[in-house]
């Protein structure tokens, strides 16, 4: 690489770039500090031979993201090149050791804030990677916390970054359309950034989530627009929609476990359970968010990003809150199934559902919720855009025929006029389900009889 000046690789060349990220990673992460710091050394001299390390924004510090906005132009990305060298330069910064000392520190913010703006994500991991294993105190002239608000107050992110002077005290105002795909890529860095600082148990994650959930929350000029793809009024509010799902996909990566970085096996700092820490700070946020909503596209997003956030935490924290966060789950269903993009979200939120229906310690909220929650699941078993949705709904309605016979007796006609439509489904294991699920509900007579 470092004697190549041009580089085409062709449509496998993102494949064949993964695997030398990834062998890269793990050469790195096996290696002594001592190695780490030379590799890292070597690593800064090839990034001095990329074109956007010499230039003159770089070098001088100049706000390329502030530049381009105001003439309305975007970034072009980078050649191919350039791309290769910061994405294995990245790869040495994720798979560093906590101890491995960084010359330049600020430097290489800048390096990767500035290629995070082009849309590469592994410098976002690589962000996500540093703050979360820097030590408190860098060195004599720099310290964690100096880093972290270089960060949130480096000039290419003045649109999109954190600051006391935002609109609610820590959040951000993401809302310039001109610019929302460059801030849809700071979105996602933030994130990375935000999930770095989760795993170590940072105070900083609060102005990080305050950020996300304040443009959830957002009204703007979007009304209710549902599924907003198919009724957006002009491009403009298509990019601010766009950002504000952005916004909700970033508790996907703040909460979900990635095989790219922020891992032990990259040495990264993991605080024990975090994620149930995370999760019940932002429960009542989400729940307090959700009631004051007066808009189905603004609860939508919430709903997203909910859905998010549950999916990812470990089961016993949910069901500890099941009668919070269970009528929140139904709603996910009502709302989320009428965008077919949604589908994985539903399926994850199901699977959510499935543990609180089996686990005794939730069985007290799904009792009292019986007929929403059977109601939902009969709606979902002709769901015809997943069929692993349709499969898992007919299960959780076997196991709800466990239940006491005054809650779900009533509901038993509707829940059997919808296994009959399942018996004619066009996959063989639906099929199987539904005749398994049909039998438990037709024996509930029975069960009354002999009793």
């Amino acid at each position: 690489m470092e004697n190549i000046t041009s580089l085409s690789l062709g449509v496998k060349g993102n494949e064949f770039l993964d695997a030398t990220m990834a062998a890269m990673k793990q050469a790195v992460a096996g290696c002594s500090v001592e190695s780490q710091e030379k590799v890292l050394r070597k690593a800064f001299d090839m990034m001095a031979t990329c074109s956007l390390f010499l230039s003159k924004d770089l070098i001088l510090g100049t706000n390329r993201f502030n530049k381009k906005s105001q003439l309305g132009q975007t970034f072009d990305g980078l050649s191919c090149r350039d791309e290769w060298i910061t994405s294995l330069f990245a790869s040495v910064v994720i798979a560093l050791r906590p101890q491995t000392r960084i010359p330049n520190i600020r430097l290489l913010l800048q390096l990767l804030t500035t290629t995070l703006l082009e849309g590469h994500l592994p410098s976002a991991q690589a962000l996500g990677s540093l703050v979360n294993k820097l030590p408190v105190n860098i060195s004599e002239d720099c310290s964690l916390e100096e880093v972290i608000d270089t960060l949130f107050k480096n000039e290419m992110w003045c649109n999109i970054i954190i600051g006391k002077e935002g609109n609610d005290g820590g959040a951000v105002n993401m809302g310039n359309p001109r610019i929302s795909s460059m801030n849809s890529h700071a979105v996602i860095g933030l994130a990375w950034i935000g999930k770095g600082l989760l795993m170590r148990g940072h105070e900083k994650l609060k102005d990080v989530t305050m950020t996300f959930l304040s443009e959830l929350v957002s009204s703007g000029h979007n009304g209710n627009l549902l599924p907003f793809k198919d009724q957006m009024k002009d491009g403009a509010e298509h990019e601010v929609l766009c950002l504000r799902k952005s916004a909700a996909d970033a508790f996907h990566i703040l909460m979900s476990d990635s095989d790219a970085c922020l891992n032990r096996n990259y040495h990264a700092i993991v605080r024990p359970l975090y994620k149930q820490r995370f999760f019940n700070i932002m429960l009542p946020m989400f729940l307090s968010a959700i009631v004051k909503c007066d808009s189905s596209t603004t609860r939508c997003f919430l709903y997203q990003a909910f859905a998010h956030l549950i999916s990812e935490t470990p089961l016993a924290a949910i069901v500890g809150d099941a009668k919070k966060v269970l009528p929140v789950i139904l709603d996910c269903f009502l709302m989320l199934s009428k965008d077919v993009s949604h589908k994985e979200i539903i399926y994850s939120v199901i699977i959510v559902l499935s543990g609180i229906i089996t686990d005794k310690n939730g069985q007290e909220a799904i009792i009292e919720n019986a007929p929403t929650v059977i109601c939902r699941l009969t709606e979902l078993t002709s769901y015809p855009h997943m069929m692993v949705i349709r499969e898992t709904a007919i299960q959780c309605l076997a196991a709800m025929s466990e239940l006491p016979h005054a809650r779900i007796y009533p509901m038993r006609t509707q829940v059997l006029q919808a296994l009959s439509k399942a018996l004619d489904d066009t996959k063989r294991v639906v099929r199987q389900e539904a005749v398994k699920c049909r039998q438990a509900w037709a024996s509930i007579t029975s069960r009354s009889l002999h009793f």
